[in-house]
C-alpha cells in the first residue's frame, strides 16, 4: 500500500479560505490601531518638540519661536519650524538655528490657537512664554476625523487638558 505525503488540494483550499477570512475580519480593526497610532504620534512629536524649544531658551539663553505652518498660519497645518532668535530681533537670520518638522503622514493641526500671539509660540530665556502672552491650545486630527488636544501655559509647559 502507498501513502501519499503532504497536503491534498482540498486541504490546501480550506485553509487559505480559513486564513482570508481571518484576514478580512481583523483588517478594519488594524486601520483604527494605525490611525490611532498616527494620532499619538503626533501628539508625542509636539510634546517633545514644545519642550525641547523651550530647553532651547533656557540653555541658549536666547528667545525660541516655535511657528506653525509655512508660511506661518492657524489651519490645516502639516509643518512648523523652531527658531532659535540668537539676537532677539524676531526675525529669521542666516546664522540662526533653525529646525523644520512636519507632523507624521495623515496628521495636521486643524487649528492653532495661541491667546496673544496667532500662529507662534515664543519662549523667553527663562523658559517662560514671552511677556505679555498667555498660551493657548493646538488642536490636531488624523485622516479618519479623530482629534486630541494640546495645551500650552503661560509657564511655558505642555500638556493635555
Amino acid at each position: 500500500m502507498h501513502h501519499a505525503r503532504g497536503f491534498s488540494l482540498i486541504e490546501l483550499m480550506i485553509a487559505l479560505v480559513v486564513a482570508g477570512i481571518i484576514l478580512a475580519v481583523g483588517m478594519p480593526s488594524f486601520g483604527r490601531y494605525r490611525d490611532s497610532m498616527t494620532l499619538r504620534q503626533a501628539n508625542a512629536q509636539l510634546v517633545q518638540d514644545v519642550r525641547r524649544a523651550r530647553q532651547l531658551a533656557v540653555t541658549r539663553r536666547a528667545p525660541v519661536v516655535i511657528r506653525f505652518g509655512a508660511p506661518p498660519s492657524t489651519t490645516n497645518i502639516t509643518s512648523y519650524e523652531i527658531q532659535v532668535d540668537s539676537n532677539a530681533d524676531n526675525a529669521v537670520q542666516g546664522n540662526e538655528v533653525r529646525t523644520f518638522r512636519r507632523l507624521p503622514r495623515g496628521t495636521r493641526l486643524d487649528h492653532v490657537d495661541m491667546v496673544s500671539q496667532t500662529d507662534s509660540v515664543t519662549f523667553d530665556i527663562s523658559g517662560t512664554l514671552k511677556l505679555g502672552t498667555q498660551g493657548g491650545t493646538l488642536v490636531f486630527s488624523n485622516h479618519a476625523g479623530q482629534r486630541d488636544t494640546l495645551a500650552i501655559s503661560a509657564t511655558g509647559i505642555c500638556y493635555r487638558p
